[in-house]
């Protein structure tokens, strides 16, 4: 018979969950499953479980983590200075100002609706004012100009952030590390952990004075907003021409990834806006000189995090068993002992170093860990949109126009404002009578669907869900032969998505 798996360890877990010493003794392994002494619980890794109990003889592990925003490296070496456990882990940090993006458009709409619902039910009811009022909100200083009937009370005003906050992305970024570090322990009983303390964290964590929070005081602390710091650096001139600034521009467009983080954003006035917009090259070429490419010297989304990530290790293992080196400690362990350039190396580094080891012994492959989003709650997956057509022909869609409406198919509004010009009131009246109405439909997600990471079985191989079509009953992976996607029906389900998703390697 083949080997179990063309990994070097399998790792062991007691009948009660409890993580053992892993074991190179395939075979041993191999007897046990055909004894019933044993079941798999993962392929990828492999691990399984015994039905017996041998005994809780353990021995210390010793891990260590190359933090990173977007890589992390993973390793865990024994008392010998063997690696037992590498691993590469790929985060979806850089989503998160996406998705919070569009939770912030899709409840401003939501919002706009309900006002725009309290007008139509105020002018149903006759209690809508004429002209502009003035109304002071609570937490505004300047009244605030209302039109048609009486706006709610500001909602901001009642929003306090607690103590510790971090920024969403700062926030992500600590629970994948803290998780990934959860999931090996589930399978290896690890005693230390050594965490890498990168080159730009000036602030030394040692200082028991220097918590997680110090490290939001930096440069928005007094600001009210990213714009008002930027005006504030720039004197409240356009970087371009000198004059007062009008606008705030992104470096990076948001549509290509750019952030709203200071060093995206610049100031500029109306002009120099519009002709940047427009592709001048001169204002293009002075924007270059004076910081197109501007860094901040400020903390990073990182640093932000390593405070709190050392204390959930600590939360963990405890004081005595965390530890941390400096990036250059690294820098020298690697280059002593001849140890490659890559995220699973520096924490095998990281790890040696943590625990005293002068020498290591790497012979494992690094398993590949892929971030996948566990939950998508969108309950709408599609909305059609309103159609009117006359005598069968389709001439507008919606009543008035959406967001980037095709020109080619105007809405209501501009389709009869047209038909006026054109043929006269008259005409368009009589036209606008007989138009056929569709009624917009939508169409709903499944909230109990099979999300992107799950993994699945296909003719004994193992696969992880990167996608499906046909309602769900299509599974996509462009290494399924020949297609790259399979019926569901002809699959089995080994895991759901666990958001750190191992990818298979080869599996015999």
């Amino acid at each position: 018979m083949g080997r179990l798996t063309s990994q070097k360890y399998i790792y062991v877990i007691s009948a009660s969950g409890q993580p053992l010493m892993p074991t190179t003794r395939q075979g041993h392994v191999r007897r046990l499953l055909n004894a019933g002494k044993a079941r798999i619980t993962s392929h990828v890794p492999f691990v399984i479980q015994l039905k017996y109990y041998p005994g809780d003889g353990t021995q210390p592990l010793h891990g260590g983590t190359d933090p990173g925003r977007m890589n992390i490296g993973e390793a865990v070496l024994n008392g010998k200075g063997e690696v037992v456990f590498k691993a590469h882990v790929t985060t979806r940090n850089r989503d998160i100002p996406k998705l919070m993006s569009d939770r912030r458009q899709h409840r401003q709409a939501s919002r706009r609706g309900e006002r725009l619902a309290r007008k139509r039910l105020a002018k149903q009811l006759g209690t809508t004012f004429k002209g502009l009022m003035e109304r002071i909100l609570p937490g505004c200083d300047r009244p605030v100009k209302l039109k048609d009937i009486i706006n709610t009370e500001a909602r901001f005003n009642n929003r306090k952030r607690p103590a510790g906050w971090l920024t969403p992305t700062a926030a992500q970024l600590v629970r994948t590390h803290l998780n990934m570090v959860r999931k090996i322990c589930s399978i290896l009983p690890v005693t230390d952990w050594t965490l890498e303390i990168n080159k730009f964290a000036f602030m030394r964590m040692e200082d028991g004075s220097v918590r997680g929070i110090d490290f939001q005081n930096g440069r928005l602390k007094n600001y009210d907003s990213v714009k008002d710091y930027i005006h504030a650096i720039q004197n409240g001139r356009c970087a371009c021409c000198g004059r007062p600034i009008e606008h705030f521009h992104h470096i990076v467009p948001r549509s290509k990834g750019g952030s709203d983080v200071p060093e995206n954003i610049i100031g500029l006035c109306k002009d120099c806006h519009d002709r940047i917009h427009k592709g001048d090259k001169d204002t293009r070429a002075r924007l270059d000189k004076v910081g197109l490419k501007k860094k901040y010297g400020a903390l990073s989304v990182l640093n932000q995090a390593i405070p709190y990530i050392s204390d959930g290790l600590t939360d963990m293992f405890g004081s005595e068993n965390v530890h941390g080196c400096y990036g250059f400690r690294t820098q020298e362990y690697r280059t002593t002992h001849d140890i490659g350039k890559d995220h699973p190396e520096d924490a095998v580094c990281i790890a040696a170093i943590g625990c005293g080891l002068d020498t290591v012994t790497d012979s494992l492959t690094a398993y590949e860990v892929q971030q996948f989003r566990r939950h998508d709650r969108q309950i709408v997956k599609a909305q059609r949109e309103r159609t009117y057509k006359l005598d069968g022909v389709t001439v507008a869609k919606n009543r008035t126009p959406r967001f980037e409406q095709p020109k080619d198919m105007p809405a209501l509004s501009v389709w009869y404002r047209n038909e006026v010009f054109a043929k006269g009131k008259t005409a368009a009246d009589t036209e606008l009578s007989r138009l056929t109405v569709t009624k917009s439909k939508r169409y709903y997600n499944d909230l109990h669907r099979l999300m992107p990471g799950a993994e699945f079985m296909y003719r004994g191989k193992v696969y992880i869900l990167y996608g499906n079509s046909n309602g769900g009953r299509r599974f996509i992976n462009k290494d399924i032969p020949p297609k790259g996607y399979v019926s569901r029906s002809a699959c089995k389900v080994l895991k759901h998505n666990s958001g750190l998703v191992y990818i298979p390697m080869n599996i015999t």
